[in-house]
């Protein structure tokens, strides 16, 4: 079996080389139905992404990380506005229609403030969730797959290189972004791979829904916080006083 890394120059020989290679792949009795397509793709990955991080791994500090963050936020912004004027100008239209149903009294009253608060929100929410898997990609220690190569792994956001080890990483904005009724999705989703971490970007919200009890048996690690960041050796602080401000700036734009 060749290299995986001889192919890095080229992405798309070396997705075709993936696919190929991972058919050898043994799969342990205990992988899910569902999940055995993704555990061959990953254990071929690991091969692969043994050499990519090892060669990575020689470039500790990122160069213009202030700037980078920057320019993700920037466009955070401006994606979050195109995305809401958008939003306002379907509800202006909706209104100027003869509506005969309605999904709620705040469409109904024509109060579009209201009515858009809470779309606005969650726009928000899911774009940011997208900017801060693209603010940890500017780590050497991270790997994207989906970004990188178009291959989807089931729960893996990204892949984090950790003292030699290689972590499945799923990534959820704050605390409690994951429901009660997603923790065991997401622990089988992990638990198929030997290292792997569940980690809340932010330290916000309520409580992890996942316990460290519950995972402690499949090398799942729980990080929140500054212990995600540090991992992959960036500053939480300066990351959450950036989005702060980002956000800071929404809210004048949206409601002043």
């Amino acid at each position: 079996m060749s290299r995986l890394y001889d192919y890095h120059g080229n992405k798309e020989e070396l997705v075709k080389q993936i696919l190929k290679q991972k058919n050898s792949i043994k799969i342990p009795h205990d992988i899910p139905e569902s999940l055995k397509e993704d555990y061959k793709i990953s254990r071929t990955l690991d091969n692969y992404l043994e050499d990519y991080f090892y060669i990575n791994s020689q470039y500790t500090s990122i160069s213009n990380v202030d700037i980078k963050i920057d320019e993700i936020l920037a466009k955070f912004i401006k994606e979050v506005m195109n995305g809401v004027h958008q939003e306002k100008d379907k509800f202006r239209k909706a209104m100027n229609s003869k509506k005969k149903t309605f999904k709620n009294i705040f469409e109904f009253s024509k109060s579009e403030n209201l009515y858009l608060s809470n779309i606005y929100t969650r726009f928000i929410s899911e774009n940011l969730g997208h900017k801060l898997e693209e603010i940890a990609n500017l780590s050497n220690n991270v790997y994207i797959p989906d970004q990188e190569l178009g291959i989807n792994i089931k729960g893996i956001d990204l892949i984090i290189y950790d003292q030699g080890l290689i972590k499945y990483t799923q990534l959820k904005t704050k605390k409690d972004t994951l429901t009660g009724s997603q923790k065991n999705r997401s622990i089988t989703e992990l638990s198929i791979h030997p290292h792997s971490i569940f980690a809340a970007a932010l330290n916000m919200g309520n409580s992890l829904t996942i316990s460290k009890k519950s995972v402690e048996k499949y090398n799942i690690e729980l990080l929140v916080g500054d212990s995600f960041w540090s991992l992959i050796n960036l500053e939480y602080d300066v990351i959450l006083n950036k989005i702060a401000k980002a956000i800071k700036f929404l809210d004048k734009k949206l409601y002043s």
